[in-house]
């Protein structure tokens, strides 16, 4: 159960899970927007990307434009319209490299459950941090799921 006194490294004002299109996006408006909160992405993986980096299949690509696809605060500037995986996925590290979000991103962290407590008004989150296989939780005032299809 999350715990009001509980040690600050592991209390973020938001939580984000998923590095993929959702989860980044949101990393960006945090960062952006509500310098004042603290926040990290929870990606299960060791990469950005989710289905872009998830799947390699050969004719990978978006069923959408990428203008719809894309982010507001990155315009696509690629000819192609409809773009394969590899530039989808090339797109969104240079998201992150631009914006300077690996720093927020806690790779091999899979969330196994998340919780709501009413009293503290806060999320507990237990993890599995597979580099150690360690077993941690984090606590958060506003948890945002980007998780996507396939998660």
């Amino acid at each position: 159960m999350a715990n009001q006194n509980q040690n600050i490294d592991n209390y973020y004002d938001v939580i984000v899970v998923g590095a993929g299109i959702s989860g980044i996006a949101a990393g960006y408006y945090l960062q952006k927007n509500c310098t004042s909160k603290s926040f990290c992405i929870l990606e299960n993986r060791d990469d950005i990307g989710g289905t872009w980096d998830l799947f390699k299949y050969p004719g990978i690509r978006s069923d959408s434009d990428m203008f719809t696809l894309g982010f507001a605060f990155k315009p696509w500037k690629e000819q192609k319209v409809i773009a394969d995986g590899p530039s989808i996925l090339n797109y969104l590290n240079e998201t992150v490299k631009e914006y300077d979000l690996l720093k927020k991103i806690k790779f091999q962290h899979k969330v196994l459950n998340a919780s709501w407590d009413s009293v503290t008004s806060r999320w507990s989150l237990e993890i599995q941090d597979s580099r150690n296989n360690a077993a941690i939780v984090l606590t958060c005032s506003f948890l945002f799921t980007g998780t996507g299809y396939y998660n």
